[in-house]
């Protein structure tokens, strides 16, 4: 499961919630403009991370569960293989090492 694209559902579901009845829902559209960048976890501290999941309305018992899934390694050289994110990308807060691969093959010999 993709949980970048479930946070963004459950923002859009909150937004329309909120503006049915008629509530407050600046907070989730600022949210919105957020989430139009895919690496956005990697760019945020982890309490702001923390917040914006609350927010979206993620119990408290697991955003610390899906906060780590949205900064896995597999997420980031996803991010990085799509060309979302560079590794020199002075923005990221979260970064993992690339491997060198010839490095690796060269030991191995």
């Amino acid at each position: 499961m993709n949980e970048f694209i479930v946070i963004d559902v459950m923002n859009e579901a909150k937004i329309a919630t909120l503006e049915g009845k008629k509530e407050n829902c600046e907070i989730n559209l600022e949210i919105r403009e957020k989430l139009k960048d895919e690496a956005l976890f990697f760019k945020i501290k982890e309490d702001e991370a923390y917040n914006l999941l609350k927010n979206v309305g993620i119990k408290q018992e697991k955003i610390k569960e899906i906060y780590k899934k949205l900064i896995s390694c597999n997420v980031y050289y996803n991010l990085l293989n799509k060309g979302k994110i560079t590794e020199n990308d002075e923005n990221l807060i979260i970064k993992y090492k690339e491997n060198n691969y010839e490095d690796i093959f060269k030991k191995n010999k």
